[in-house]
């Protein structure tokens, strides 16, 4: 594979499709890593014992395999159950084809994130967990389409909150704000 289409690889980010939307077509996975990056920048703020500058790469290459895997709806359980195989697939495939510079930084990234058992892993993982939300906070009919309610919201994303008090907060003051405008319905 030539460098060329090697460092091209990553790009194909911008054509993985999530079920967010921004001006009436789906997000992309690249625009979902901006975003998260952006949160990144205010939330390391209040959590300055944390490294970073892994949190940014971390950030930058959690979501590379989709590349291959694509993205998985949070309330799809059918296509979750097979989201880790196809995602083991997508990187093994994705660490022959990016430039070895790359490659290294991406394999250490991946596994990190993937095993979530450092500090930084687990705030990558929360933030990842926010982005959607804070993504979407004015779109109603997008919540109301995926059958969002804050039960499913707290069962499947707390759990990736908890160990972060500012981000836990935050994510309760997302829920309030999303009931106040009755997106999602009260429980």
């Amino acid at each position: 594979m030539k460098l060329i289409e090697q460092l091209r690889l990553p790009y194909l980010l911008k054509e993985v499709k999530r079920a967010g939307k921004v001006e009436g077509r789906n997000e992309t996975t690249a625009e979902h890593t901006f975003s998260t990056l952006t949160l990144a920048e205010y939330f390391l703020k209040l959590h300055p014992k944390l490294n970073a500058t892994k949190v940014k790469q971390m950030i930058l290459y959690h979501d590379y395999v989709e590349i291959y895997a694509g993205d998985t709806n949070l309330l799809n359980d059918k296509l979750r159950e097979k989201k880790y195989e196809e995602e083991d697939i997508a990187f093994k495939k994705l660490v022959k084809e990016l430039p070895k510079e790359i490659a290294k930084d991406f394999t250490k990234a991946w596994k990190e994130y993937s095993l979530c058992k450092t500090k930084e892993a687990k705030f990558v993982s929360a933030l990842d967990a926010l982005d959607p939300m804070l993504h979407s906070i004015y779109q109603p009919e997008e919540w109301r389409e995926h059958g969002y309610t804050e039960e499913k919201l707290r069962k499947y994303k707390e759990p990736r909150l908890k160990e972060f008090p500012k981000l836990m907060k935050f994510f309760n003051e997302l829920i309030t704000e999303l009931k106040i405008k009755k997106i999602i319905p009260e429980n």
